[in-house]
């Protein structure tokens, strides 16, 4: 190289020359619209916090027991090697919602209230519904500024989760539909056997033999009401086992004394000294669900449970002739780390239990559609919204949540349904592909155009002046997403790295070509220190290995959009990885030697030329207290802060957090 301060020189004169290329020609490929005969229903599950190697689809055999269900359907399926999201939460929803990468929303969390995706954008809901989809949410939801951000004004038939961004697993402070549900009396639509359980009511289990009580539950579907299951005794767990199955229950657990420690259970992959629980082994037990806990509400029942039973019913009683679209983004496994109702059992830690509990209702969903007829026809979609993070895994990839390492951005993910071919069924694809695409793939798949483009063309990128709004108050960004049904399908091209994106911009200091991966720089607003390395099965204390004497330009942070438009620090070049080669990102072949051969340099430029074009081009990048604020106020409604919290205290006699812009009643703030 060339004194670093030179060669950020000719880099600024190399993106003023190639400015306008790249991402305009890129983004004006729109994706091609088809039609089928029997629109299939879309199911898309969003799994919040998982690491990459948390399940067993990609190779950790030690969470076969709490990912059972899901490495089912991805083994039936084809597992995505190169699916990526964001590096943290909301602008990875934003993304699926929109269709558009987190460079045209923004890349920050959406805070309380805030106007963080812009309400000209059409979402896939609102594209799906007006195609004849029924369409559900159930789980989690941020950035609710006016009552016009809500799901229910933006296609969805029927919504229940939370807010924020985090919360207790027992949290009474939910919403459904356009209100807020802090007890079951506020709940317009109860889950399956929801009467709430009178004062003291708990679920003792009713008979007890020498070696402890054995309850076994005929109906677990939802865990309150007095709807109770029932019970019964067993010496042995192979012969509660056994009577499970005779009587069609769905869970069994076993629970000995003391003096009865030497039990270790044998039914189906338990095994456990103490206690056991299981499945029952016999062709017409449905899926198990959770042991029910003491003294459960519905509003305030365990968030897995909760969700998953609601998107269960909504299968089970859904009319089949008509498309489905479920949007399920479980809460699970986010902190806090809190055990699902049964407690740990037999999966070792909390983490696990957590993950064991979605995986439950994963395989109650695959259950549902078979039995409603839906299956042949039905998308599957299940992918992490980043990387883990605390007790989560990502190995082999290297950083985690909140970088943009891979391990922050490379998602545990795959497609799987009656519509994958056979002969494409346990297979994998290599293709490069973000959680944006899903948006003109479910358009491509409902046969309705995946476009959404503004009345008014954004204004052209000038280098020279960075700061430049392109868009004014009249335009935005169009979908970066592209359809990736084709190619995923398509035997001479899932293996190929870029048949669907030349190259994609993951962030602000991030883009990947094919198998090669420019990073310019970590992310501001984040502490970086040991994320920065590797974690994995040969660290089984969960710690990172120690990176002293490892050394990266891209180490760095970056500076904050206040001070620099542009990604990177000056005087600092990028990295440049081969991730299929190298997923740890240890060799940074841009610092391989002293001299660069001329390819790799041109490639280093290339890519970087095309990321500051990129960049140039950011929808929102002087964010404010209200998020990115671009939504139009007639779109918005009267914001009045004061009014809107006494309004949602009036309908609940809580007072909590809610919409704060076209609340019933409400006039804007003088």
């Amino acid at each position: 190289f060339q004194s670093e301060i030179m060669w950020i020189r000719e880099m600024k004169a190399f993106v003023i020359a190639l400015a306008t290329a790249g991402v305009v020609a890129e983004r004006s490929l729109t994706p091609s619209v088809g039609l089928r005969s029997s629109q299939p229903h879309l199911i898309l599950i969003l799994q919040d916090d998982l690491g990459h190697y948390d399940v067993a689809f990609n190779g950790n055999i030690n969470s076969s027991n709490m990912s059972s269900h899901i490495t089912a359907l991805a083994n039936d399926g084809i597992i995505l090697k190169r699916h990526y999201t964001h590096w943290h939460c909301s602008p990875t929803r934003r993304s699926f919602i929109s269709g558009r990468l987190p460079i045209h929303h923004h890349e920050q969390l959406s805070g309380v209230a805030t106007d963080d995706l812009d309400l000209r954008y059409t979402w896939i809901s609102k594209k799906l519904a007006d195609a004849g989809y029924e369409c559900h949410w159930y789980g989690k939801h941020t950035g609710y500024m006016s009552m016009n951000h809500l799901p229910t004004r933006n296609g969805f038939h029927h919504f229940m989760g939370f807010l924020s961004g985090a919360q207790s697993y027992r949290s009474a402070d939910r919403w459904e539909n356009e209100h807020p549900v802090h007890n079951d009396t506020e709940l317009l639509h109860p889950p399956p056997n929801c009467i709430a359980p009178a004062f003291g009511d708990s679920y003792i289990p009713i008979g007890v033999d020498s070696c402890g009580h054995q309850p076994l539950y005929n109906d677990t579907r939802f865990d309150c009401g007095k709807n109770r299951p029932t019970y019964t005794t067993a010496s042995t767990s192979a012969t509660c086992c056994a009577s499970c199955a005779l009587i069609n229950c769905s869970h069994w657990t076993w629970t000995p004394p003391e003096n009865c420690t030497s039990f270790k259970g044998t039914c189906k992959r338990v095994s456990a000294v103490g206690s056991a629980s299981g499945v029952a082994y016999h062709p017409d037990v449905p899926t198990p669900a959770p042991v029910p806990p003491e003294n459960s509400s519905c509003a305030t029942s365990y968030s897995t449970d909760l969700y998953g039973k609601l998107a269960v019913e909504a299968v089970e009683q859904h009319n089949a002739s008509r498309p489905l679209f479920l949007y399920l983004p479980f809460q699970a496994v986010h902190s806090p780390y809190q055990s699902p109702p049964g407690g740990v059992g037999n999966h070792s830690t909390v983490y696990g239990a957590m993950l064991w509990d979605a995986d439950v209702y994963v395989g109650e969903i695959v259950a549902a559609t078979k039995s409603n007829g839906m299956y042949a026809n039905t998308v599957f979609v299940y992918t992490a919204d980043n990387g883990g993070t605390g007790a989560g895994v990502n190995f082999p990839l290297r950083g985690e949540k909140h970088t943009n390492w891979e391990g922050g951005m490379r998602t545990a993910a795959f497609v799987s349904g009656g519509l994958i071919p056979p002969a494409l069924r346990g297979t994998s694809s290599k293709i490069v592909m973000h959680i944006a695409d899903w948006y003109a793939t479910f358009c491509f798949l409902a046969g309705v155009d995946g476009t959404d483009n503004p009345p008014v063309s954004p204004l052209p990128v000038d280098p020279s002046d960075p700061n430049r709004n392109i868009y004014g108050k009249d335009s935005f960004p169009a979908v970066d997403g592209r359809n990736v049904w084709t190619a995923l399908l398509d035997p001479t091209q899932n293996q190929n790295a870029s048949a669907v994106h030349p190259y994609l911009v993951l962030s602000k200091e991030v883009i990947v070509s094919g198998n090669t991966k420019l990073l310019v720089a970590q992310n501001f607003g984040w502490p970086h220190g040991s994320d920065n390395g590797w974690k994995g099965p040969e660290f089984p204390s969960g710690n990172f290995e120690n990176i002293t004497g490892k050394s990266y330009s891209c180490d760095q942070i970056d500076l904050p959009g206040d001070l620099s438009t542009l990604p990177g620090i000056p005087g600092s070049r990028p990295c440049l990885f081969q991730v299929d080669t190298d997923p740890r990102e240890t060799i940074d072949v841009a610092a391989a030697g002293s001299n660069p051969n001329s390819q790799i340099l041109e490639t280093v430029n290339r890519l970087w030329a095309i990321l500051n074009s990129t960049v140039l081009t950011a929808f929102c990048r002087n964010l404010t207290t209200g998020g990115c604020m671009s939504s139009p106020e007639n779109l918005l409604g009267p914001c009045n802060t004061k009014c809107a919290s006494d309004y949602w205290k009036t309908i609940s006699g809580v007072a909590g957090a809610g919409p704060i812009c076209g609340v019933p009643g409400c006039q804007a703030e003088v």
